[in-house]
């Protein structure tokens, strides 16, 4: 994967985190549901966010990824 891939991972789970922030702000049924969806977003969000911060502009291995 490249730069712009890990980018785009890390706008979708930042745009779904913000949805379930929204969801609970506003009170769906079940409660559960949005608490659900960040514990399994939070750690993608995270990961592809270091994984963006980290690779380089040129083509070249980023560390961790491939092997």
């Amino acid at each position: 994967m490249n730069k712009e891939s890990y980018l785009a991972v890390t706008i979708i789970t930042a745009v779904i985190l913000g949805l379930s922030a929204y969801a609970v702000s506003i009170g769906t049924e079940p409660g559960w549901f949005p608490v659900i969806v960040v514990v399994l977003t939070f750690p993608v969000f995270i990961l592809a966010l270091f994984l963006w911060w980290n690779a380089s502009n040129t083509d070249g291995d980023i560390p961790f990824t491939g092997y």
